[in-house]
């Protein structure tokens, strides 16, 4: 065990320094993996940590061409470790069918659609990301932590310190002018409406934690994320980041109870103190009160400047204008789509579509995008497999309210409509890693709720 947390800080600091200072020869990829892939084996669930931390960095493979973002890479070796620790299979592989069959009918769809694509290699490379997402990780996320409360916890708890590194990552970079992508000056990363997804999530986590959590190191963390994660998030300058105390403030008032009542004031306080106080101090003379009072004005901007445009609109615009695109496209496409993978702007004025690569625009909807690519049977298979989803996690909180799992189910449900609603507004599907995390909250929740009525959880 101590040489599993060795490993995880070994490549923990190792990644902060490479992402920070922009280096990330070939070599690093090599070893980072190897340890990766010897943590998992040692301790599966610490390797947790890596998904959300290497989701702040933007760097794929160059050097071989295979545009392999390390986030992936992460996943693509818990696979295989997960695959090397359960051989032999000893007991049978179930799948809930209530995520198995809409799974299948997405794959069918999406390889009825290669009949049109005009690019059929990003579609294949489409299709086998939701198989590796949809069924594999979904398998391994659930009977992995399936009847182990213990588990549950532990990932819980790698998930917020990730969570909270991505945040130092992302805080660094944008100190140094470091991958500040974007019409102004904001926390990009890997991906804007992503990061802010990410920095959103981890701030659910750990207010869930702080308020519901048993135990010193799950509050420790949960304490320590709060401020980075929340000022990184108010940085990314996504509205994502409204929406989540929108999120965290409905659950606690649907629950319906007095004792949540306190939490959910004390929310109120901790955010309002919280901006104040970044805002006030320039996050302690850190960063420039420009930056942080643009972010929070472009966070609030949901209207369009009379007369000449300016540049604050286009991500309000290029929204319009890809969402009618998307929609025409659907109907004249209804039941193949044109193509999966395919549907990747050029340019968002003229709307003339591109080769799918990187750089390339988005139809900045998910669930449009499932409709336009692939017709009208994925983008129904999808809605049902998240109403499907929230409906899960809703069974969850209900069945370990008051136990020990309350605490995770509450902060994971809560991460989960992050990204639900949060798919209104970009597309989390052709990017394989934040559609893995939405997909391991799922899986999560399924998990507690399972445990629930094997009566492993108290209720």
């Amino acid at each position: 065990m101590r040489w599993g947390y060795f490993l995880l800080i070994l490549g923990v600091t190792s990644f902060l320094i490479c992402a920070v200072v922009e280096e990330l020869p070939i070599f690093f990829i090599v070893l980072f993996g190897v340890v990766v892939a010897i943590t998992a084996l040692i301790d599966f669930e610490a390797a947790f940590l890596y998904i959300p931390l290497s989701l702040t960095n933007p760097y794929t493979l160059g050097e071989t061409g295979t545009r392999l973002h390390i986030s992936e890479l992460v996943l693509l070796v818990m696979i295989a470790v997960w695959a090397i620790r359960s051989l032999p299979f000893k007991e049978g592989i179930s799948f809930p069918r209530q995520f198995l069959t809409p799974s299948i009918i997405i794959v069918a769809a999406s390889l009825l659609s290669l009949l049109v694509a005009t690019y059929i290699t990003e579609g294949i490379q489409q299709i086998v990301r939701y198989i590796e997402v949809l069924i594999v990780l979904f398998v391994i996320f659930s009977k992995t932590t399936t009847g182990n409360p213990v588990l549950i916890r532990r990932i819980f708890l790698f998930l917020i310190i990730g969570g909270f590194l991505a945040s130092l990552v992302g805080l660094s970079q944008f100190y140094t002018g470091t991958f500040t992508r974007g019409l102004t000056r904001r926390i990009f990363g890997w991906h804007g409406g992503g990061f802010g997804a990410l920095m959103a999530s981890t701030l659910l986590m750990s207010t869930s934690a702080l308020f519901f959590g048993s135990g010193r190191a799950l509050k420790f963390w949960a304490v320590l994320a709060i401020p980075f994660t929340f000022l990184a998030l108010i940085l990314s300058q996504t509205r994502t980041w409204i929406g989540a105390f929108i999120v965290v403030l409905s659950l606690l008032i649907l629950r319906n109870k007095r004792q949540f009542l306190i939490p959910a004031l004390w929310t109120v306080i901790i955010v309002t103190l919280g901006l104040l106080v970044i805002v006030e101090t320039s996050a302690f003379g850190l960063l420039q009160k420009q930056d942080i009072n643009a972010a929070i004005s472009t966070a609030f901007r949901f209207g369009i400047t009379p007369g000449k445009y300016s540049l604050e609109d286009a991500s309000l615009l290029l929204r319009f204008n890809a969402w009618s695109d998307a929609i025409q496209k659907i109907i004249t496409h209804p039941f193949t789509g044109i193509g999966v993978g395919n549907l990747r702007y050029q340019d968002y004025l003229t709307l003339k579509l591109g080769k799918p690569g990187e750089g390339v625009g988005f139809v900045d909807n998910q669930y449009l995008q499932f409709f336009a690519e692939a017709g009208i049977f994925a983008g129904l298979s999808w809605i049902f497999y998240v109403f499907a989803a929230l409906k899960m996690g809703w069974f969850a909180l209900k069945k370990s309210e008051g136990g020990e799992m309350f605490s995770a189910s509450f902060g994971i449900m809560g991460s989960l409509l992050v990204y639900v609603i949060g798919g209104f507004f970009w597309v989390t599907t052709p990017h394989h890693e934040l559609f893995a995390l939405m997909i391991l909250n799922i899986a999560l929740l399924f998990s507690i709720n399972a445990t629930a009525e094997q009566g492993r959880v108290r209720t």
